[in-house]
């Protein structure tokens, strides 16, 4: 079957874009719009949304130029569109423009921000396929940045700096969008970084959804120790903080994140339980050597880190 090429972009440059319309202004939105501000963007950037309350919230501390609840509205002159809500939504967003843009001629990419890429690029790729959409493009994107506060009060116009972000692009993905998406990160500050949605879910799953869950767990446990007088939480310091910190985070995002990750997800629990175990053992048999072994090699592996940041 005959394929019609698709046209290419007129630009690459963030600079000449006119409008870019940033779909859920919440943090990572919000963030969005205060830094392509901040560095320099002159065009318009668009928010949207379904809470009139929370857009004109953005509107109030700058994030965005115009707000709006009609799809319609926001996205008919955008050349750009930044999808940012919970992964779960993503393919319904783009089903959604492609209702509206699916037969213009103007061409126009769309990318996202999600934490997990192989279900959402491939079902995106699958929705423009079977429509008429010659002239969308998508690309998969995840800006490691964020924080486990949520909303546009706690944006940040610094928050993509030096950060990096991973594009997940295909065989099917054009290259000229491919471009333009980089070089919206690249514009706000971060170091992109290409790779398939399959290696972004496996390092990601180890790297950002192990460690949420492991929080988690660990704030759970640590909840049900108790004795007739106290709780453990009443004696929790710094460490137990700085530990637990990101379990705050959304209990909408974060499911539907490792329901979309969830074999990754199973494996690595499996690693991390074999790991336990492990140390379990070396308690058991009181075997110091091996045990103080295990604390140097992290030990190591944070310290690396720290020198990195």
């Amino acid at each position: 079957m005959f394929t019609k090429p698709k046209p290419k972009l007129t630009t690459q440059n963030i600079y000449e874009l006119r409008q870019i319309t940033i779909w859920g202004v919440g943090l990572i939105g919000g963030s969005l719009g205060l830094s392509l501000k901040k560095n320099g963007f002159q065009g318009n950037r668009v928010g949207l949304g379904r809470n009139i309350g929370r857009l004109e919230k953005a509107l109030q501390h700058g994030a965005v130029d115009i707000v709006t609840t009609d799809l319609t509205e926001a996205i008919q002159d955008s050349e750009l569109i930044v999808l940012c809500p919970p992964v779960t939504l993503v393919p319904k967003f783009m089903s959604d423009i492609i209702g509206v843009l699916g037969k213009q001629k103007k061409r126009v990419v769309v990318t996202d921000v999600g934490s997990t890429k192989s279900v959402i690029v491939d079902t995106v790729e699958k929705q423009i396929n079977h429509t008429e959409a010659n002239s969308l493009f998508f690309v998969g994107g995840h800006p490691m940045a964020g924080s486990h506060e949520t909303g546009v009060d706690a944006s940040q116009s610094d928050l993509f700096e030096n950060a990096h972000c991973i594009l997940t692009p295909t065989e099917n993905t054009n290259s000229d969008a491919v471009e333009l998406v980089k070089n919206l990160w690249k514009f706000v500050g971060s170091d992109t970084h290409l790779c398939s949605p399959e290696d972004h879910d496996l390092l990601i799953g180890a790297a950002s959804h192990l460690p949420h869950l492991a929080a988690t767990v660990l704030a759970k446990t640590v909840a049900n120790v108790a004795t007739q007088d106290a709780k453990a939480l009443d004696f929790t310091a710094t460490g137990f903080r700085d530990s637990t910190r990101i379990a705050a985070g959304s209990a909408e995002l974060w499911s539907g994140i490792f329901l979309q990750n969830r074999e990754i997800l199973l494996s690595h629990i499996d690693m991390l339980i074999e790991n336990i175990i492990e140390f379990k053992t070396l308690l058991k048999k009181n075997d110091t050597k091996e045990m103080q072994k295990l604390l140097i090699e992290a030990q190591k592996i944070v310290l690396k880190l720290k020198k990195t940041d």
